[in-house]
C-alpha cells in the first residue's frame, strides 16, 4: 500500500488529534476518511466515476458491441443467402422469358408446310 507522509501545521494536528479522540478512532484513520469523503464531494463536483463504475460501464459496452457484431454478421450471412436466392430466382425467370419468347416466335413466324408433288410415273415402253 503507497503510504503518504505529510506536514501539518501544529494547530490542525491538534484539531484532528481532538476529532479522533471524541470518535475514538486514530489519526491516520481520520484523515483517510476526510480524505475519502473529500474524494466523494470531488467525484461529485467534477462528475467524475469511480474507476469500477467506468470499467463496468466498458465492460457493457464492449458485450453489447460483441452482440451488436454477432447480429451484423448473422444479417450478413442471410443478406448473401437473399442474394443467391434471388440470383437463382431471376436467372430461373429469365430462362422461362427467354422460352417465352421462342414460343412466340415461332408461333407467329409463317408454317411452311413442304408442298407434296406426286411422282411422275414412267410409262414403260415394251
Amino acid at each position: 500500500m503507497p503510504t503518504v507522509h505529510l506536514s501539518l501545521p501544529e494547530g490542525v494536528y491538534r484539531e484532528l488529534k481532538r476529532f479522533s479522540s471524541h470518535m475514538g478512532i486514530q489519526i491516520t484513520d481520520l484523515i483517510k476518511m476526510l480524505i475519502n469523503n473529500g474524494l466523494e464531494e470531488l467525484r461529485e463536483k467534477y462528475g467524475i466515476e469511480r474507476e469500477e463504475e467506468i470499467i463496468s460501464a466498458v465492460n457493457a459496452l464492449i458485450e453489447t458491441m460483441n452482440r451488436v457484431e454477432k447480429k451484423l454478421t448473422y444479417l450478413e450471412l442471410r443478406v448473401r443467402e437473399n442474394e443467391i436466392k434471388l440470383r437463382e430466382f431471376i436467372d430461373n425467370v429469365n430462362s422461362r422469358l427467354n422460352d417465352l419468347e421462342l414460343s412466340i416466335q415461332e408461333i407467329q413466324e409463317p408454317v411452311l408446310e413442304p408442298e407434296l408433288i406426286k411422282a411422275r410415273t414412267r410409262k414403260h415402253r415394251i
